[in-house]
């Protein structure tokens, strides 16, 4: 599997429905405005997918150039672009997470592995290492995250995806207060989002 979401697996209207569900943050609300109407034009342009999307507003002068010809302004293009960065995670660096003992970190960079995406590539067995990589995959999940998730039961992206958000927030906080990784206060809203986009993950990583 795919360390990343394959953006052309994701259709332009299964993207759309994606968008209308998400609780998105104020300042991208504008993205509801007009959806269906601006995500029909995008499509009817030959934009079929997120992958055709992200090259067609990959910079400045493409966004401005896709806002002339279809008559989508450029403000909310270039919103649409910054969300669909957000199904990209970056990789996390493999001395970031809790507890990694520094032989092991040595070990791993001098075969040329210094971050979740590497290690991920790599094939390991699955340890604890590569189910913390995994976790880190979802969108808004760091390494002290990932490690309160392992600790708390979740030890892959496919458990986040089946998790129940209350219940899921309830043992995760239990390890947090116990173990104090994060100082954030995290409610079920932000759990259901882990939630939610682990089952992308399931469903677009190829």
């Amino acid at each position: 599997m795919p360390y990343q979401l394959d953006l052309s697996l994701i259709s332009i209207q299964e993207y759309k429905e994606i968008l209308k569900s998400q609780n998105l943050l104020p300042g991208r609300r504008m993205l509801w405005q007009d959806i269906d109407c601006r995500f029909e034009i995008i499509e009817k342009s030959g934009i079929v997918n997120l992958a055709l999307l992200r090259k067609a507003l990959s910079t400045p002068v493409k966004i401005a150039s896709f806002a002339d010809a279809c008559g989508i302004p450029e403000q909310y293009l270039t919103l649409l672009k910054r969300e669909m960065s957000s199904l990209e995670q970056k990789p996390v660096s493999i001395d970031n997470f809790p507890g990694m003992d520094s032989e092991v970190i040595i070990g791993l960079h001098d075969k040329g592995i210094n971050n979740s995406k590497e290690y991920w590539e790599s094939r390991p067995p699955r340890d604890e290492l590569i189910c913390l990589c995994d976790l880190v995959r979802i969108n808004g999940v760091g390494s002290v995250a990932a490690k309160a998730f392992y600790e708390a039961g979740y030890t892959s992206a496919a458990d986040v995806s089946g998790a129940n958000a209350q219940d899921m927030l309830a043992r995760v906080s239990e390890v947090n207060e116990e173990k104090h990784y994060y100082n954030a206060k995290v409610g079920v809203k932000d759990m259901q989002f882990c939630i939610d986009f682990a089952s992308l993950l399931m469903r677009f990583s190829g």
